[in-house]
């Protein structure tokens, strides 16, 4: 009986990590983040002001925009800091922190919230053709070159904004970089 019901503990602990695991940092190679805004795994993207410009995510980020996303439908929750502590949230807030978690924060802190049914891009590429060199997701930035980092025990990959120094960041697994969009002809199209 004994080792029935530690077959059974062991079982559901099994069970629960594989749950753990199926976090939006899940399968992201291969894909560009409008690629991944439009996947069927819901997914949450911070667009943060790098105060420490090294063009790398980190904790002390202060996030500007939280969008969430599924199968192209993104939410963006407008977070601005209008100097108080209560309206402000820094990336080491939501480190670790599930979907629904960061939804609630967002919902709490917003300034303002807006909807977009379809997330596209376009993108341009070198003088071969084969190689994105700069990524506009319409209605979320232009982006120029690429990022990563960790923050804590989380890692991070994402987008570097043009002329402001903003980072597009999502959680990924360890060793995971998001690259640049490619042409699809349906999602992402080439300028």
């Amino acid at each position: 009986m004994k080792n029935r019901n530690g077959l059974l503990l062991l079982g559901a602990l099994l069970a629960s990590a594989s749950l753990v695991a199926c976090s939006s940092s899940m399968n992201t190679k291969g894909k560009g983040i409008a690629q991944l805004m439009n996947d069927n795994q819901e997914r949450v993207f911070y667009r943060v002001v790098d105060f420490v410009e090294d063009e790398m995510p980190g904790k002390d980020e202060r996030i500007y925009d939280i969008y969430i996303t599924k199968v192209g439908k993104l939410t963006r929750y407008k977070i601005e800091y209008n100097g108080t502590s209560d309206s402000k949230i820094l990336m080491d807030e939501v480190v670790g922190k599930s979907i629904n978690e960061v939804r609630k924060l967002a919902e709490e802190r917003a300034k303002e919230t807006s909807e977009i049914d379809k997330v596209k891009a376009k993108v341009t590429t070198d003088s071969s053709g084969n190689n994105t060199i700069e990524e506009e997701i319409a209605d979320v930035g232009n982006y120029k070159s690429l990022t990563n980092g960790q923050i804590r025990d989380k890692y991070y990959s994402g987008y570097i904004e043009g002329n402001v120094v903003y980072l597009l960041v999502t959680e990924v697994s360890k060793g995971d970089v998001i690259n640049f969009d490619k042409a699809d002809g349906k999602i992402v199209e080439e300028k």
